[in-house]
Formats: C-alpha cells, sequence, structure tokens
C-alpha cells in the first residue's frame, strides 16, 4: 500500500469485441526507471498487471505523474495492452495527472499510439452539453401524487395523525399501559342529573318503576320474620348451638362405632359377650370359644404343657419298639404347627438309644417354612448330639427366628456313621407294621413328614420347592421352643 502523502489515480477501462463479447488479456502500466519520493521516502519501480475480468474491464489505483516530491518530475507510463486476437500489442505513454481523480482509458488513448512523441494527457472536463433525450421511467412513477425528484411527505399526505397532536389539547387521545385514556386526558365530568329512569324534573319512582313489589305485595308473597313458625330450638331462642346432651345423644367420642378405627379405654362388661364367626388373623386379635377348643382342647397335653412351643406329635404317641436311624446325606422333613406367633430358638429331639460312632461334621438340623425357605440352623451335630440313651437334646438355633402361625418344618441331615444302624436313634411314631402313617393327608396339602429328593447331601440348602417334596414314613419326633 503507497503512503498517504502520495496522490493516486484511479485507471479503468473496457475491451469489447465487434459483436459485444468481453475482451480477455492484461494491460501493463510501467514507470520510465526506478522513481524515488522524497517526501515520502520511498521507492516506485517495475510494471503493475491490470487483467481483464469476466466483462473485459479494469481497474487499477496508480501514483500521480505529477506529484511534488518524484525525481525524476514529469514522467509518463508506458501502457502496453497485451490483448488476445489482436494481431500485434499496442503500447503508448499517459500521464496521470493528481487534478484527475479518475481516467477511463477510453478517454485518453492516443489514436494513432504509433504518433512519434505522443504523450497522452488528460485534460480538464469541457462545457456540458445539451441535454440528451429522457431515459425510460422507472419504476416508481410517483409518491402519493406527486412527480418532484425530492419527495417529502406529510402525516395529512398518509391520512395519519401528526405526533405532535396525540395527547395534545386540540388533538387526539392516547392510550396508557393499560389500555385506556389517561385521566389527565379526560375532560372533567359534572353537571346536574338529566333524567332518572326516563322521568325529568322533580323525579319520584314508584315500585314498579324499579320492578319491585310493593310492601302489600311483598307481605303476601313472603313470610314477615315475626311470622316464623319456630320460636325456639330445644327451649333455647336466638342463635341457637345445640350439644349432644341437648338431644339426648351420646358425643361421637363416647360410643362405639359401627365402622372405622377407634381406641377404647377401660374395661367393658357386655350383658350379652359380642360373637364373631372369623377365625383370628393376628396374635392380638378376640376369638371364639369354639375356635379355642378346636385348637387346644381343655383336659389334653398341649406343647406348652411341656415347655415347647409346638412339636410333631405328643411324644406319649411314639412307637415303643421302633426307632429312625437315618440314611447317610438324606434331608429328612419333620413338619411341627405353630398356632400363634412365636420366638424359636431351638429345635429339640429325643434320642432313645446310640448305635456305633460319633457323627461326622456334616450333620446339622434346620428350620423352614412351609414355603421352603429357610430361616434358622443349628451348630453342628456332632458336637451338641452325643452317644446316649434316652435323653431329650435341645440344639440351640445360631439366631432365633419370629415365626408367625403357620406351618413349619424341621430339615435333619445324618453324616458318618455306617451302616444306616449305626448312630443316634430318633424317636418316632407308633408303627403300623413298618410304615407310620403320619403323613396321611388330602391331596395338595402340607406334607407332615418327607423328604427331599436329592440325596448323597453335606450341607442344607438355602430353600426348596415344596411341590419336590416326598412323603415319607419316617416319622421322626421334634419340637420347637
Amino acid at each position: 500500500m503507497l503512503p498517504a502523502s502520495i496522490p493516486t489515480v484511479r485507471v479503468t477501462a473496457r475491451y469489447l469485441t465487434p459483436d459485444g463479447s468481453p475482451m480477455s488479456g492484461s494491460v501493463e502500466f510501467r514507470p520510465p526507471s526506478l522513481l524515488t519520493h522524497t517526501d515520502a521516502d520511498v521507492f516506485v519501480g517495475g510494471p503493475t498487471v491490470a487483467r481483464l475480468d469476466g466483462e473485459g474491464r479494469i481497474s487499477v489505483l496508480l501514483p500521480a505523474t505529477d506529484a511534488p516530491g518524484w525525481n525524476p518530475v514529469d514522467w509518463t507510463y508506458q501502457v502496453t495492452e497485451k490483448l488476445a486476437g489482436l494481431g500485434r500489442i499496442r503500447t503508448y505513454q499517459i500521464a496521470l495527472p493528481a487534478a484527475r481523480t479518475a481516467v477511463d482509458l477510453a478517454d485518453t488513448a492516443p489514436a494513432d499510439p504509433n504518433t512519434p512523441h505522443y504523450v497522452a494527457v488528460p485534460g480538464p472536463p469541457g462545457p456540458a452539453g445539451q441535454m440528451g433525450p429522457a431515459g425510460p421511467a422507472g419504476p416508481i412513477r410517483s409518491v402519493n401524487g406527486r412527480t418532484v425528484p425530492d419527495v417529502t411527505l406529510t402525516a395529512a399526505d398518509l391520512s395519519a395523525v401528526a405526533a405532535a397532536t396525540v395527547g395534545a389539547a386540540g388533538g387526539v387521545a392516547a392510550l396508557g399501559p393499560d389500555g385506556k385514556v389517561p385521566l389527565a386526558q379526560l375532560p372533567a365530568i359534572g353537571g346536574a342529573v338529566s333524567s332518572v329512569n326516563g322521568k325529568t324534573g322533580a323525579v319520584s319512582l314508584a315500585a314498579a318503576d324499579l320492578g319491585a313489589l310493593t310492601q302489600a305485595a311483598g307481605d303476601i308473597r313472603y313470610l314477615g320474620i315475626d311470622a316464623a313458625p319456630v320460636k325456639s330450638v330445644n327451649g333455647q331462642a336466638g342463635a341457637v348451638q345445640l350439644k349432644a346432651s341437648d338431644v339426648s345423644a351420646v358425643a361421637a367420642g363416647d360410643a362405639l362405632l359401627l365402622t372405622g378405627d377407634q381406641t377404647v379405654n377401660g374395661a367393658k362388661t357386655y350383658a350379652t359377650p359380642p360373637s364373631t364367626a372369623a377365625n383370628p388373623t393376628t396374635a392380638n386379635h378376640l376369638v371364639r370359644r369354639g375356635y379355642v377348643d378346636t385348637v387346644s382342647a381343655a383336659g389334653t397335653w398341649s406343647p406348652a404343657s411341656m415347655g415347647f412351643s409346638g412339636w410333631a406329635f405328643d411324644p406319649a404317641a411314639s412307637s415303643a419298639d421302633s426307632v429312625q436311624y437315618c440314611i447317610n446325606g438324606w434331608v429328612y422333613l419333620i413338619g411341627v404347627p405353630l398356632h400363634a406367633t412365636t420366638t424359636v430358638k431351638n429345635i429339640v429331639f429325643y434320642v432313645p438309644g446310640y448305635v456305633g460312632g460319633t457323627l461326622g461334621a456334616a450333620s446339622l438340623a434346620g428350620l423352614y417354612t412351609s414355603a421352603g425357605a429357610k430361616v434358622g440352623q443349628t451348630a453342628t451335630l456332632n458336637t451338641t448330639i452325643t452317644a446316649t440313651e434316652g435323653k431329650t437334646f435341645v440344639l440351640p438355633l445360631t439366631a432365633q427366628y419370629n415365626a408367625v402361625a403357620g406351618n413349619y418344618w424341621v430339615a435333619l441331615l445324618i453324616n458318618g456313621p455306617s451302616p444306616t444302624t449305626n448312630g443316634p436313634a430318633f424317636m418316632r411314631g407308633a408303627s403300623m407294621g413298618n410304615a407310620p402313617g403320619g403323613s396321611a393327608r388330602m391331596p395338595g396339602f402340607f406334607v407332615r413328614h418327607g423328604r427331599l429328593p436329592t440325596t448323597g447331601q453335606t450341607s442344607l440348602p438355602g430353600s426348596f420347592t415344596p411341590s419336590t417334596v416326598i412323603a415319607d414314613s419316617n416319622a421322626i419326633w421334634a419340637a420347637l421352643s
């Protein structure tokens, strides 16, 4: 970019073929030698090449040839036109005075560049010629009926309200933020009433003028205050507030409700004891005498009589001459019913005798729900059941279990003694031949005495499917406490 102190001239040109097509090529502008500009302290030299664009045009900004400070002074550009399709290259000299800020080569190029010592110098503008014919009309012919070059319209020209008249006296009212005319722009309101219900002068209105009843008509249609038939309520007048005792009733908090929850304080004595046909479902329900008689008949021995929470059967009904030896790896199941919520801490067995060596470490007892889930287990039996005769063994669970009412299985797994007639002999039910009938039941009901189908076990499973339990004749006695 040239320093701002050096004046420049914009040189333009357009080259077309006779049929109006744009020519191609370039135009070169070359000063005579390397120039020095003393004021700007720069050297300027070499050619400047302007290439024709797609319309055959060039436009280039060049230093003026007569600017003060040039050395040499009064120099000219050598213009060389290198245009495609012409038989020769045209060259001529041109001066660009600073007085002309824009020059078109078509206005300054010599007619015969071969003329000796011919230098094209742009001259000053000539006098204005005669006005040519009017050109075609543009797209806008008039604005609001005006055809002058510079149109100025007023609010009246647009049938609009002048901004200066909005909110001013004699103008138009403006709207406030609420969409209403501000009170300050409204005229003062006053004066006498012109008419009342269409009447003027000294107006007197009757009931009919207001669409109302006369006093006499109102007395006929409506009941007067003093004519009300109720004079008092339960002996009270005025703003009456009655209590339950005022109507010989019991307050809601002092009576037993037929539905809903309610807390009753103190002992209650009934002339006729209440009854229900439903069996209890939780430990704190009231029960019928008939239900109690069915679960614990009076005059019979119960598990509680012997210190147990529940047992497989009354031990007095055990076999006098037959005991149960267990097959290694079988998981025996003994059913024990619990009729109330109970905390189970121990599993109990009775061992009438013991044959052979000691038990193996993989001997265990456990507690399962009727759904087959293990909820308790003892320590290994080789440390808790020892060789003895006629002894009740109380085997603590590793963790006590809070059992709800229902049927449970005591599981027994024996490993170690061999053959199967060795080890502890467990008390069993009375024999009917060689197979006690302790598992008699309706189809699909709880199996009182059974075993798991998988043999060779060395540990108790975490759970099992009740439908896989095999009914068995073991009839071993067990209890919970």
